[in-house]
């Protein structure tokens, strides 16, 4: 049998860092946003995608910094086969990387796209140190210390970036929607609701939203849902109760939005990260 074109492992001891190794090719992402943050490398191929409306290319050499809440999407360029390497980490465990390192607050990523050999060899070497079947767990977690240190050293940012935008909603409006939908994402959200928020119309509201979002406020909560059903089965929740945390309306539902952010499905997800 040949080997799963997807793996999800869990990076112990610290908590909410997964390893992925993915091969693609002929399946791209939607645009979408995650709670987290990304860390990528290809070894094979090369990934063409979108951040904040501009072009990037994701090749052999080259590293993808993606933010939480940044929109971007992915694939293989000219449809040909990739082969790329992630790094997912939450919010809580790059804080804890930075608070030890003596950062106030977790820094944000300067992406979404740099050059740095040195980074780049010691993230595929994590990689490959992390599947090797005598490897020693000390050597694998000094080797993500001495990561997590170069890259909030040469590529952390101690302010983020705002994600606000000419004509779309202003920073403080995007953290405000943030908050009401996290608040009940399972809720069925209307348009009029989301702009009565900021008095705005409805008009109003979904021109600025996707000047902000280049996606509908519909795409977005979707996007939302994925990851947030994502990070309950990371934490061992079964199926049919992500689903309906996140707000799908059954497990089928949830089956089919999951494949085709991740292209597996949910169950094997959880199966991937239970061991």
């Amino acid at each position: 049998m040949s080997a799963p074109a997807i793996e999800h492992q869990l990076l112990t001891p610290v908590s909410g860092i997964e390893l992925v190794r993915a091969r693609y090719q002929g399946f791209a992402f939607d645009r979408h946003v995650h709670a987290d943050f990304h860390i990528g490398v290809v070894d094979c191929g090369a990934q063409r995608f979108m951040h904040r409306g501009s072009q990037y290319l994701l090749a052999p050499g080259r590293i993808s910094l993606i933010n939480p809440d940044e929109v971007h999407d992915g694939e293989g360029l000219n449809k040909a086969l990739y082969q790329v390497r992630l790094l997912r980490i939450s919010g809580a465990a790059w804080a804890q990387f930075a608070q030890q390192l003596g950062y106030a607050a977790e820094p944000y990523f300067s992406g979404p796209e740099i050059v740095d050999q040195p980074l780049y060899r010691g993230l595929l070497q994590l990689h490959q140190l992390v599947n090797q079947p005598h490897g020693a767990p000390i050597a694998v977690d000094g080797l993500l210390l001495e990561l997590m240190s170069a890259l909030i050293k040469r590529h952390g940012d101690s302010q983020r970036h705002s994600v606000a935008v000419a004509g779309g909603l202003t920073a403080w409006q995007i953290t405000q929607l943030k908050d009401f939908l996290y608040a009940d994402l399972a809720a069925n959200h209307r348009l009029q609701t989301l702009a009565q928020l900021f008095q705005l119309n409805e008009f109003q509201f979904l021109r600025r939203f996707r000047r902000s979002f280049g996606m509908t406020p519909h795409a977005y909560i979707l996007a939302l849902r994925v990851d947030y059903a994502r990070q309950l089965l990371a934490a061992g929740k079964d199926v049919a109760t992500a689903a309906s945390a996140a707000g799908f309306y059954d497990q089928s539902h949830l089956h089919h939005y999951f494949k085709r952010r991740y292209n597996l499905t949910p169950a094997l997800y959880r199966r991937q990260l239970a061991g």
